[in-house]
């Protein structure tokens, strides 16, 4: 799921500090990618306002990232599934291209289906909002 957000960017390293992945596995699946590009966060839509190289951020590339990134959450549910394992509701994945390093953080409680209100894009938002504030 990183490097087809990675792919997103054009694995540009020299800019792209940061590729975050959020997958969550509820009601459905829900996938989506944000970055720090030359130490701005920024969502995936924008990548074109923080860097020097310029990204083809179209609908029909921004929409086939996010069926690509969907349909690898059916891929995870099914290996976890097949295992007779839990299946993780939330994936928060974290690479940085400069190091290598990697992060990664499995949930298994609810984070909005059991919510009158809350939704998957609120789940994302909080964790964008957050990053923002480290």
């Amino acid at each position: 799921m990183v490097e087809l957000a990675y792919e997103f960017v054009d694995n540009n390293a020299d800019e792209v500090d940061t590729v975050y992945v959020i997958g969550l596995i509820e009601k459905g699946y829900f996938f989506k990618s944000f970055y720090k590009i030359n130490g701005q966060l920024v969502k995936s839509h924008k990548v074109n306002t923080v860097s020097k190289k310029q990204y083809d951020i179209s609908n029909e590339r921004a929409f086939n990232l996010l069926k690509l990134g969907n349909e690898t959450l059916m891929k995870i549910e099914k290996l976890f599934a097949d295992d007779n394992r839990d299946i993780p509701t939330i994936l928060r994945l974290v690479y940085f291209p400069k190091s290598g390093k990697f992060e990664s953080n499995f949930g298994y409680e609810k984070n909005y289906s059991n919510s009158a209100t809350k939704t998957a894009q609120d789940v994302y938002e909080e964790w964008y909002d957050n990053q923002g504030l480290l």
